[in-house]
């Protein structure tokens, strides 16, 4: 019975078209987790947003967030060991939890990835106008964000269109020359802080709100690890993707986040220790640091490195999103059947590619008008970080369970980390609800809450109509090797 299942939905699969596989080598893979991490955005917004609650502690903080990160992605490290599908976290909890609650991840890591995009091009608009304003007093008008932000969308629809190995290629070459720069900056102001080198900002005293403050700090160093995860969904077209998903994730995690380190003790000596309550009163601190330290030229090539970092990382986004759309549309399950098919020459699956950037294109403009172009990217970062810590959570506890039923459960890793990891993805959840925030920081509960019930719903009709469509959820891996259960 099973072989035919596998069978028949092998079949369905070459009839869709399939992705290209064995496409991408380890290099490529690891980029792409290191891409949508964002480390030279991360640099000027993550870390500043970590300095404003620990002051001249937030290197420590980094320090607890690497930690926690490197819990997190054991979960994903090992269902990678396992599982190779373009549908990353939902064929993952669909193997542990069952095809339901695989369902109920995949439809909100399409909230959490649907809106990831639209964010950082929101972003990106703030970004460009920023930086030509800074440099070069334009004083442009507040609506110039929209043609920035268009052009951005642009431009990752038409990369991501031509196949995945020409983006990975643009995210490998930008990431690498990305790290060069940071890393040169960053030596350059240890070495300009000469004496004023210390221990100190691994301290929670250099916080004025001791461990309080170094807490909230980490929750925002989390923000900055977001997106190791992209890796997985590259799982049909990666090379020897049970190894090489597995070992470009702790990768990734590991150097982002010993940058990160780095990157934060040089923005902190560099600034002062002593005045760091101030480093996070200006938008883009790290920036203003390099033009007034380094000179101009310095500024300009951070901020063309930024820029062209977040149109990385937006690339990054939009590959992993893709094809979990593209996954579900190949299993028929809560977006349009057309969503699975792949394009005949450049094997990247258009139809999806089509679909999320007219959504990127629609959320952009909505929000972006609404709230503006900054405020608008911080609404949608909060509905991103509820959305994606359930989706982690939800894969923390199908590990275990998944592991269980292979026989193969080890206490440490199968068990003891992913609680773990659970308890630190808690901490953020909690300050999101309570105490209330003000308008509009106070709705995305209420349509994270709304998108979990519409889920429900649908969940509810394709069963009723087609269960065969829910018990073969998350069935089409890779290598159409192992049964589903639950």
């Amino acid at each position: 019975m099973v072989a035919n299942l596998i069978l028949e939905w092998t079949i369905m699969a070459q009839s869709y078209g399939q992705l290209a596989k064995n496409h991408v080598g380890f290099w490529q893979v690891l980029f792409q987790s290191v891409s949508q991490m964002g480390p030279g955005l991360s640099a000027v917004s993550g870390l500043t947003a970590a300095a404003s609650f620990a002051a001249g502690a937030m290197p420590l903080a980094i320090i607890l967030a690497l930690i926690a990160s490197l819990l997190g992605a054991n979960t994903l490290i090992q269902f990678a060991k396992k599982i190779s599908s373009a549908g990353g976290y939902y064929a993952f909890v669909a193997h542990g939890s069952g095809p339901r609650m695989g369902i109920f991840t995949g439809w909100i890591y399409l909230l959490y990835q649907g809106i990831n995009a639209p964010a950082m091009i929101l972003f990106f608009g703030f970004l460009l106008r920023s930086v030509l304003d800074m440099g070069l007093g334009m004083n442009l008008p507040r609506w110039t964000w929209w043609p920035f932000a268009l052009a951005a969308a642009g431009f990752v629809w038409y990369i991501s269109y031509k196949g995945i190995k020409p983006s990975l290629r643009y995210s490998m070459v930008a990431g690498l020359i990305e790290f060069v720069v940071f890393v040169i900056l960053g030596t350059v102001l240890v070495e300009k802080a000469g004496p004023h080198n210390t221990f100190a900002p691994f301290l929670p005293a250099s916080s004025p709100r001791g461990w309080a403050g170094v807490g909230m700090a980490m929750v925002f160093g989390l923000f900055s690890f977001a997106g190791y995860g992209a890796a997985a969904p590259l799982g049909e077209e990666a090379k020897n993707p049970k190894k090489t998903i597995s070992r470009a994730v702790f990768l990734a995690v590991l150097i982002v986040g010993i940058y990160y380190v780095f990157i934060g003790y040089a923005s902190t000596v560099g600034w002062g220790l002593n005045k760091m309550s101030s480093y996070a009163s200006l938008p883009l601190p790290l920036m203003t640091m390099a033009q007034k330290d380094l000179g101009p030229l310095w500024f300009w090539l951070v901020a063309i490195l930024v820029i062209n970092g977040t149109l990385a990382c937006i690339t990054a986004i939009h590959n992993a999103q893709v094809r979990v759309l593209y996954a579900l549309g190949r299993d028929r399950l809560v977006v349009p059947e057309r969503l699975g098919q792949t394009h005949a020459v450049h094997r990247s699956p258009f139809q999806a590619i089509h679909f999320q950037s007219v959504i990127n294109i629609l959320v952009v403009s909505l929000v972006g008008f609404w709230l503006g172009s900054f405020a608008g990217f911080v609404f949608l970062g909060e509905l991103m970080t509820l959305s994606t810590l359930m989706v982690h959570i939800f894969a923390n506890f199908s590990l275990t369970r998944y592991y269980k039923r292979l026989g193969e459960f080890r206490v440490l890793v199968h068990g003891i980390i992913p609680a773990l990891a659970t308890v630190l993805y808690l901490f953020p959840i909690y300050f999101t609800v309570y105490p209330v925030p003000n308008f509009p920081d106070n709705i995305p509960p209420y349509v994270v809450g709304a998108w979990i019930i519409m889920g429900g719903i649908l969940l509810v009709r394709i069963f009723k109509q087609s269960p065969d469509r829910i018990q073969n959820a998350g069935l089409i891996t890779g290598d159409t090797s192992e049964e589903i259960t639950g």
